[in-house]
């Protein structure tokens, strides 16, 4: 869909002049209505971009006033009111109610053919939705399924204005404890689900656009996937990155209250690689979304560190490596009752500072000093050599990602 603020840029438009509800241009527009009854609410559902001449007034202006407070209520997304003999001004009652809500009210000269605005909205309206479809079936293609032809998916991006023979990396935006998010803004059915959805996704491209990003996207689940070009250098990936920020403090006061993060799977030059990235993209996405100890809002798959290396090891190699590392000292939990491997991946969270241990697992240093003893004795590793210490530590990284779920993940 399209919004207010799009809408209004028509050529057609050009004289229309938008007096209230000046916050509200970012209401997305369904359709557009010239309706001119007494009581139009029985005609119109909800966002709808209604035009009205006052001809159903019947010249008490005063009604206006009621008309509006009412289309409001239906949630319609906005009111041109053609300026002429019928309605010469829209009374002040009138701009501070539409002022008040956020709605927005324009004027439209009395000169201006209706018939030609109408066809033009409905004939934009058609043509984004036309294309918002085709892209998200060419991003299907390309990052869900085996290529087949990369020569047809670079002249279909063509035809929109997209070069994909320039190095591209996948970006996925996720809102953060959604449930929370729309139990709070009492979105409790399917229909509102799917206005925040469309909301959300029109949010983001609304904020690249403003920045004069050409970026493909789509509405994927509760996700929006992006394919951003990106050269090869570190520079590339901090652009996206800077890009990401500014769409993130759109988001926050497009939506107040919503909480979202992102990944970005690996550049690449070849398209054949962009499911790969995507891929990239998504594992980042489950590690990171819903840690506690997270504490950005974007994260690379570049940037990893260590846990790119993990990726890159089959499941099964590393649960086996897990079982012998970390398992003995698991089974001694299990048997007496003990806290030896949170104590271990704590540990080495603060550093191996044993006083900053202790004093977040709230227990003694006598305490914690017995534990790390047992860690020692049961797995046959020292704490004080580098290399035991990095074998242990690689073990827990890899037994709290195993209980996520993330390294179950098949690629």
């Amino acid at each position: 869909m399209i919004s207010c603020r799009e809408v209004i840029s028509l050529p057609s438009l050009a004289k229309i002049n938008i007096v209230a509800g000046h916050s509200g241009l970012n209401r997305l527009v369904r359709w557009v209505h010239f309706i001119d009854l007494p009581d139009v609410l029985p005609w119109v559902q909800g966002g709808e971009l209604l035009i009205i001449t006052g001809i159903g007034l019947n010249g008490d202006v005063g009604k206006l006033e009621a008309v509006v407070r009412g289309i409001i209520k239906k949630k319609l997304a906005g009111l041109i009111i053609n300026i002429g003999p019928y309605i010469r001004e829209i009374p002040p009652e009138v701009l501070r109610l539409a002022d008040q809500a956020g709605f927005p009210v324009f004027e439209l000269p009395w000169e201006v053919k209706l018939i030609e605005v109408t066809r033009e909205i409905c004939s934009h309206i058609v043509l984004k939705q036309t294309e918002e479809r085709s892209i998200k079936d060419f991003l299907e293609q390309l990052l869900l399924f085996p290529l087949v032809d990369t020569e047809v998916l670079i002249q279909r991006a063509a035809y929109y204005g997209y070069d994909l023979t320039k190095p591209h990396q996948v970006a996925i935006i996720s809102p953060v404890q959604l449930t929370n998010f729309l139990q709070e803004n009492k979105v409790n059915d399917e229909k509102a689900l799917v206005a925040f959805k469309v909301r959300f996704e029109n949010s983001i491209r609304e904020a690249l656009k403003l920045r004069g990003e050409k970026v493909l996207q789509m509405l994927w689940a509760d996700d929006v996937v992006l394919l951003m070009p990106c050269d090869r250098s570190s520079t590339g990936e901090q652009q996206n990155t800077g890009i990401l920020t500014a769409v993130f403090e759109r988001l926050a006061a497009e939506m107040p209250g919503l909480a979202v993060t992102a990944a970005l799977g690996g550049s690449f030059d070849c398209l054949q690689d962009a499911r790969k990235s995507y891929l990239q993209a998504t594992k980042v996405l489950r590690l990171f979304a819903d840690s506690k100890t997270a504490s950005l809002p974007i994260y690379a798959y570049e940037q990893l560190g260590i846990y790119k290396l993990l990726l890159e090891i089959g499941s099964d190699k590393l649960a086996l490596y897990y079982e012998e590392v970390i398992e003995p000292l698991n089974e001694y939990d299990r048997t007496h009752q003990m806290n030896l491997v949170n104590s271990l991946f704590v540990y080495f969270e603060e550093n191996c500072n044993a006083a900053q241990t202790a004093k977040r697992l709230f227990v003694h240093r006598n305490t914690l000093d017995y534990r790390l003893k047992k860690i020692e004795e049961i797995s046959g590793r020292s704490l004080s050599d580098p290399y035991d210490r990095l074998t242990l530590q690689l073990g827990v990284i890899v037994g709290k990602q195993m209980s996520s779920g993330f390294f179950s993940f098949d690629a």
